[in-house]
Protein backbone atom coordinates (compact mmCIF):
# COMPACT_ATOMS: atom_id res chain seq x y z
CA UNK A 1 0.00 0.00 0.00
CA UNK A 2 2.99 2.18 1.11
CA UNK A 3 4.09 1.78 -2.80
CA UNK A 4 0.80 2.73 -4.14
CA UNK A 5 0.92 5.96 -2.35
CA UNK A 6 4.53 6.71 -3.21
CA UNK A 7 3.68 6.15 -6.78
CA UNK A 8 0.48 8.59 -6.76
CA UNK A 9 2.24 11.36 -5.25
CA UNK A 10 4.42 11.40 -8.12
CA UNK A 11 1.49 11.32 -10.13
CA UNK A 12 0.24 14.78 -8.98
CA UNK A 13 -0.02 16.32 -12.35
CA UNK A 14 -2.25 13.46 -13.31
CA UNK A 15 -4.94 13.17 -11.04
CA UNK A 16 -6.99 10.97 -13.00
CA UNK A 17 -4.84 8.12 -13.16
CA UNK A 18 -4.20 9.03 -9.13
CA UNK A 19 -8.00 8.64 -8.91
CA UNK A 20 -8.24 5.69 -11.07
CA UNK A 21 -5.66 4.00 -8.94
CA UNK A 22 -7.28 4.95 -5.62
CA UNK A 23 -10.52 3.38 -6.89
CA UNK A 24 -8.89 0.19 -8.49
CA UNK A 25 -6.90 -0.38 -4.61
CA UNK A 26 -10.27 0.29 -2.99
CA UNK A 27 -12.18 -2.27 -4.86
CA UNK A 28 -9.27 -4.60 -4.19
CA UNK A 29 -8.88 -4.39 -0.61
CA UNK A 30 -13.05 -4.67 -0.62
CA UNK A 31 -13.58 -7.63 -2.94
CA UNK A 32 -10.39 -9.42 -0.12
CA UNK A 33 -12.60 -8.14 3.24
CA UNK A 34 -16.00 -9.21 1.51
CA UNK A 35 -14.52 -12.70 0.61
CA UNK A 36 -12.68 -12.65 4.37
CA UNK A 37 -16.19 -12.08 6.04
CA UNK A 38 -18.63 -14.58 3.74
CA UNK A 39 -16.07 -17.34 4.76
CA UNK A 40 -16.40 -16.82 7.97
CA UNK A 41 -19.73 -16.26 7.87
CA UNK A 42 -20.66 -19.61 6.02
CA UNK A 43 -18.76 -21.66 8.52
CA UNK A 44 -20.56 -20.20 11.61
CA UNK A 45 -24.09 -19.81 10.71
CA UNK A 46 -24.56 -23.50 8.80
CA UNK A 47 -27.02 -24.09 12.20
CA UNK A 48 -28.79 -20.65 11.69
CA UNK A 49 -29.35 -22.10 8.10
CA UNK A 50 -30.68 -25.30 8.98
CA UNK A 51 -33.65 -23.77 10.97
CA UNK A 52 -34.63 -21.56 8.31
CA UNK A 53 -34.93 -24.39 5.90
CA UNK A 54 -36.95 -26.19 8.44
CA UNK A 55 -38.76 -22.74 9.48
CA UNK A 56 -39.48 -22.66 6.03
CA UNK A 57 -40.62 -25.74 4.79
CA UNK A 58 -43.78 -25.47 7.73
CA UNK A 59 -44.55 -22.35 6.17
CA UNK A 60 -44.93 -23.70 2.68
CA UNK A 61 -47.18 -25.73 4.49
CA UNK A 62 -49.12 -23.23 5.62
CA UNK A 63 -49.73 -21.42 2.25
CA UNK A 64 -52.06 -23.81 0.98
CA UNK A 65 -54.08 -23.79 3.97
CA UNK A 66 -54.95 -19.78 3.54
CA UNK A 67 -56.32 -20.32 0.09
CA UNK A 68 -59.83 -18.84 -0.29
CA UNK A 69 -62.31 -15.98 0.16
CA UNK A 70 -62.51 -13.92 3.21
CA UNK A 71 -64.47 -11.26 4.27
CA UNK A 72 -62.19 -8.15 5.86
CA UNK A 73 -63.82 -5.63 8.20
CA UNK A 74 -61.49 -3.30 10.23
CA UNK A 75 -60.47 0.95 10.69
CA UNK A 76 -58.76 2.98 8.49
CA UNK A 77 -55.41 4.83 9.57
CA UNK A 78 -57.84 7.65 11.66
CA UNK A 79 -59.51 4.75 13.77
CA UNK A 80 -62.64 4.63 12.01
CA UNK A 81 -64.40 1.53 11.32
CA UNK A 82 -64.76 0.71 7.34
CA UNK A 83 -68.25 1.64 6.00
CA UNK A 84 -68.70 -2.16 4.81
CA UNK A 85 -67.02 -5.07 5.05
CA UNK A 86 -65.16 -6.32 1.93
CA UNK A 87 -64.23 -9.49 0.38
CA UNK A 88 -60.53 -10.33 -0.14
CA UNK A 89 -59.38 -13.94 -1.99
CA UNK A 90 -56.30 -15.24 -1.85
CA UNK A 91 -54.52 -17.87 -4.51
CA UNK A 92 -51.05 -19.26 -4.85
CA UNK A 93 -49.02 -17.58 -7.71
CA UNK A 94 -46.99 -19.92 -9.76
CA UNK A 95 -43.66 -18.12 -7.94
CA UNK A 96 -44.92 -19.67 -4.81
CA UNK A 97 -46.19 -16.06 -3.33
CA UNK A 98 -50.01 -15.77 -1.91
CA UNK A 99 -51.66 -12.94 -4.38
CA UNK A 100 -54.37 -11.22 -2.95
CA UNK A 101 -57.54 -9.43 -4.42
CA UNK A 102 -59.78 -7.24 -2.78
CA UNK A 103 -63.33 -6.59 -4.42
CA UNK A 104 -62.89 -8.30 -7.56
CA UNK A 105 -59.73 -6.24 -8.42
CA UNK A 106 -59.92 -3.14 -7.19
CA UNK A 107 -56.66 -3.51 -5.40
CA UNK A 108 -53.93 -6.51 -5.48
CA UNK A 109 -50.59 -7.55 -3.54
CA UNK A 110 -48.46 -9.91 -2.49
CA UNK A 111 -47.86 -12.05 0.18
CA UNK A 112 -45.41 -14.27 1.81
CA UNK A 113 -46.01 -16.24 4.97
CA UNK A 114 -43.09 -15.85 7.91
CA UNK A 115 -43.88 -18.30 10.92
CA UNK A 116 -47.30 -17.52 11.89
CA UNK A 117 -47.62 -14.05 10.08
CA UNK A 118 -48.18 -12.96 6.77
CA UNK A 119 -46.85 -9.93 5.33
CA UNK A 120 -49.07 -8.48 2.32
CA UNK A 121 -47.74 -5.47 0.37
CA UNK A 122 -50.29 -3.76 -1.78
CA UNK A 123 -51.21 -0.44 -3.39
CA UNK A 124 -53.96 1.11 -2.57
CA UNK A 125 -55.58 4.52 -3.45
CA UNK A 126 -51.70 5.31 -5.18
CA UNK A 127 -49.52 4.33 -2.11
CA UNK A 128 -47.81 1.37 -1.40
CA UNK A 129 -49.50 -0.24 1.75
CA UNK A 130 -48.31 -3.39 4.02
CA UNK A 131 -50.50 -5.61 6.29
CA UNK A 132 -48.66 -7.63 9.06
CA UNK A 133 -51.23 -10.12 9.52
CA UNK A 134 -51.44 -12.79 12.24
CA UNK A 135 -52.65 -16.69 11.22
CA UNK A 136 -54.68 -17.79 14.19
CA UNK A 137 -55.28 -21.43 14.86
CA UNK A 138 -58.98 -20.75 13.60
CA UNK A 139 -58.16 -19.90 10.19
CA UNK A 140 -58.85 -16.22 10.84
CA UNK A 141 -56.13 -13.52 9.72
CA UNK A 142 -55.89 -10.40 12.06
CA UNK A 143 -53.19 -7.89 11.89
CA UNK A 144 -52.06 -3.71 11.42
CA UNK A 145 -51.54 -2.09 7.90
CA UNK A 146 -50.07 1.03 7.29
CA UNK A 147 -49.85 3.12 3.80
CA UNK A 148 -46.65 5.37 2.63
CA UNK A 149 -47.84 9.17 3.71
CA UNK A 150 -50.28 8.69 5.82
CA UNK A 151 -48.09 9.97 8.97
CA UNK A 152 -47.56 6.57 11.15
CA UNK A 153 -50.94 5.88 11.87
CA UNK A 154 -52.32 2.20 11.68
CA UNK A 155 -55.01 0.85 10.40
CA UNK A 156 -56.59 -2.70 11.73
CA UNK A 157 -58.06 -5.89 9.87
CA UNK A 158 -59.62 -9.01 10.79
CA UNK A 159 -60.57 -11.49 7.53
CA UNK A 160 -62.65 -14.03 8.69
CA UNK A 161 -63.34 -17.29 6.29
CA UNK A 162 -66.23 -16.97 3.94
Amino acid sequence: MKTLITALVGLRKNSRVAAAALVAAGVLVGCGVSNTMTARATTSDDLSRAQITREHIAVDGTKPSLIGTYQVTGTDTEGKPYAAPSIVDISLAPSGALELDWDNGKQVGIGQVVGSTLAVSLLTKGRTAILLMTINPDGSLTGTWSRRTDRGYRGTESWKRT
